[in-house]
């Protein structure tokens, strides 16, 4: 499988066409496709030599749950979070840059009557996307790799200020009557709690998504993280949530999440928008 995945990867660097100093024509573009809002990312790259801004213009999360006597709510607002920039480096390869732009987070221990906050800047991810086969929405059988490192950019101990990273493949299949499945499988290497080396993580998902009519699309996505340590529970949650094309290069979109495991935020609500140039 790794064999696979870099003599692919590496084939779709030979022989390209178009570059980031040689970019797509306007009129040879590919519909545009967006990370946003899903967790599944997508499996299709953004065209040789055009850049893209997708963000979260406001997004909060909630939970609230006791644990052992211990009770604990907490909230984080996040505006211009997970703001990713991308780059066509190819035809068939991307760079992006993922981050938080502030982030504002409250712990309210319900037990002890006390409460923190926490507010500045995020972690960022540095991302390369790769298409390996079927890289356009309209085809049948769609799919990428995405190798990334997080890098501890932080503030106010938003983060564990250490370097992870790991590797996630995307597909999709796309059905008549504007139906398609999609997923990812993701390894992560995650730092252990006591900072002395890494241990595995997992994600994988799957959604369901509908074409209402040219412009409006709405999913349903299931989402699963399990750490390989000791005591990690699965994270998982049901997401739900719509996009609208306002333009060929402009979209916005809304999602909503619940938490289906106790470790998993109770609900997670944001709005967002993509812009290609």
């Amino acid at each position: 499988m790794t064999a696979t995945i870099l003599f692919s990867a590496s084939h779709a660097f030979a022989g390209e066409n178009n570059t980031l100093f040689n970019p797509t024509p306007d009129d040879q573009m590919r519909p545009m496709t967006t990370e946003r809002p899903s967790k599944t990312d997508s499996p299709y790259s953004l065209d040789a030599g055009h850049f893209q801004i997708e963000t979260n213009l406001f997004a909060s999360t909630h939970n609230d749950d006791c644990i052992s006597g211990t009770c604990m709510e907490t909230r984080q607002n996040f505006f211009g979070g997970a703001s990713n920039l991308r780059i066509g480096l190819t035809d068939n390869a991307d760079f992006q840059i993922i981050s938080d732009l502030y982030r504002h987070l409250a712990v309210k221990d319900k037990t002890a009557g006390s409460k923190t906050t926490r507010d500045g800047f995020g972690d960022t991810q540095l991302r390369l996307k790769v298409s390996l086969i079927g890289n356009d929405p309209a085809s049948k059988f769609s799919l990428g790799v995405i190798p990334y490192v997080k890098v501890p950019t932080n503030q106010d101990d938003l983060g564990n200020d250490k370097y992870e990273g790991g590797i996630g493949l995307p597909f999709n299949i796309n059905f008549d009557g504007g139906w398609s499945l999609g997923g990812m499988t993701q390894f992560n290497a995650i730092s252990q709690l006591d900072g002395s080396g890494y241990d595995p993580a997992y994600v994988n998902s799957l959604i369901v998504g509908k074409s209402l009519t040219d412009k409006l699309s709405a999913y349903g996505e299931f989402y699963t993280f399990k750490a390989d340590q000791s005591g990690a529970k699965w994270t998982n949650t049901l997401d739900f949530g719509t996009v609208y094309a306002v333009t060929d290069n402009f979209k916005v979109d809304a999602n909503i999440a619940f938490g289906a495991t106790d470790t998993a935020d109770d609900t997670n609500f944001f709005v967002g928008a993509a812009y290609r140039f």
